[in-house]
């Protein structure tokens, strides 16, 4: 490979992007990508013109090009990428050096032949004969123009100066963004919480200083058919950067999305991942809501008195607007108890998109210290009529007194609660609210009788 041809690959393959480059990210996997780039031109009027350095994840139908000082009169998407298929395409009609190679890696064979076709097998011309696809490796001399690791555009352009400004524009996959959140209680009302943007590209290329901005919402790309050799995720080989960024991002709203603009420009380096600070709360209110879910659907139609224990989940809530006064992003929110310096983690919440008085509600598991035995005393129904009893038994082990969200579903919106000893809310014609106070290291213990009447 000549001296050029090598320094002009290495620049394909590892350049930093250092145009101006704007980049919208979308939370679906996607960012579309402005470049304002520069060409300079030998001369002026009809010529073709290769625009090189764009990413295997960019989907070809989206790639636009826009210029006052040119006009493109046609684009071709081309990725012939450096392999053993594209190079004896290429090589159509010249001789080849065929190899063979010892087991430390020394030539122990070598003959030359031309290639005559590449179609379903390489065919040569090896001695005056004609062999199909011999078993030897290929050499080659050096790397064809127009074989490269990257897509490109061959085009043809008018331009009317010698140099030239144009702006490229694609949509691509493997940048992604994320909203992480860690959420301390640091007490039982009070707590602190940490926003970071978390931004990974995926693809093989740096884009170096950029303005990034994040869009928030859901946007029909439609069912665009990706591209070949699409670099896949790779988590587990990516480089995590440390960089921390405390300015609150500028919010602008479109008709449908949020945009959050990061304030200064940031690289986005390849196959990287890194996470920008966008809030902190030291003093943030929180409530936390233990509920249970019982239904009388599961049990047959004359069942006779058992017992069953189920699970009382944790649920901590926010809102929003004390986390921030603009639009906060869907995300995943890591909690833990913060005690004398010490973290326990409690688990994990996630939250879609909210703002003002919209509530974040973390659902983060069972607790241990409350349990719950509902039993049945009878359950008989027929096609007529139907009756249920029923007890539930509420044991608080914790050293505070709580309250609990307790919802029982109905299989028919013709049941009726006729006896409690308990207040309940009617949420629908299918189920009942009860919320049961129970003091600290206590047992508290609810019964009700359902009737239905089908007739």
């Amino acid at each position: 490979m000549s001296m050029i041809k090598f320094i002009i690959l290495n620049a394909m393959l590892c350049s930093i992007m250092a145009a101006q480059t704007t980049i919208k990210i979308y939370n679906q996997g996607r960012a579309l990508v402005q470049e304002e780039r520069q060409k300079k031109f030998s001369q002026e009027g009809k010529q073709k013109l290769i625009i090189s350095k764009i990413p295997h994840a960019a989907e070809s139908s989206s790639i636009n090009i826009s210029s006052d000082d040119m006009k493109v009169i046609s684009k071709e998407y081309l990725y012939l990428p450096i392999s053993d298929e594209y190079m004896l395409n290429a090589n159509i009609g010249n001789e080849i050096e065929l190899v063979k190679y010892g087991e430390n890696g020394s030539i122990t064979f070598s003959t030359k032949g031309k290639l005559i076709s590449n179609v379903t097998a390489p065919v040569f011309e090896i001695d005056g004969k004609i062999v199909i696809n011999p078993p030897y490796n290929y050499r080659f001399s050096d790397i064809p123009n127009g074989i490269t690791d990257y897509p490109y555009l061959n085009c043809v352009i008018n331009n009317s100066t010698k140099q030239a400004n144009y702006n490229l524009t694609y949509i691509t996959r493997g940048i992604d963004w994320s909203a992480e959140y860690n959420f301390y209680l640091t007490s039982d009302k009070i707590g602190e919480i940490e926003g970071w943007y978390s931004i990974r590209n995926d693809n093989k290329i740096t884009y170096k200083y950029a303005n990034v901005s994040l869009v928030s919402g859901s946007v029909n790309f439609g069912a665009q058919a990706g591209n070949p050799n699409i670099t896949k995720r790779m988590a587990h080989t990516m480089s995590k950067s440390s960089d921390s960024y405390s300015v609150q991002p500028e919010v602008n709203k479109s008709e449908e999305h949020v945009i959050f603009t990061i304030p200064e420009k940031i690289s986005l380096v390849k196959n990287s991942q890194i996470r920008h600070k966008f809030l902190t709360e030291n003093k943030l209110p929180y409530s936390t809501t233990y509920h249970i879910s019982h239904s009388l659907n599961r049990y047959r139609r004359n069942t006779p008195a058992q017992s069953t224990d189920i699970p009382v989940f944790v649920r901590y809530e926010i809102v929003a607007k004390n986390i921030g006064d603009f639009q906060i992003p869907g995300g995943n929110f890591n909690v833990y108890e913060r005690e004398n310096g010490i973290l326990t983690y409690i688990g994990v919440g996630s939250s879609g998109i909210v703002e003002n008085n919209d509530k974040v509600k973390l659902e983060t598991g069972k607790t241990h210290e409350i349990l719950c035995t509902f039993i049945i005393q009878g359950y008989k129904i027929n096609k007529d009529r139907g009756k249920a009893e029923l007890n539930a038994i509420f044991e608080n082990r914790k050293d505070k007194s709580v309250s609990i969200s307790w919802t029982e579903q109905f299989s028919d919106g013709r049941w009726d609660i006729t006896n409690s000893n308990l207040k309940f809310e009617r949420l629908d014609a299918y189920r009942a609210l009860f919320t049961v106070d129970v003091s600290a290291n206590s047992k508290k213990e609810i019964h009700f009788t359902a009737q239905i009447d089908k007739e």
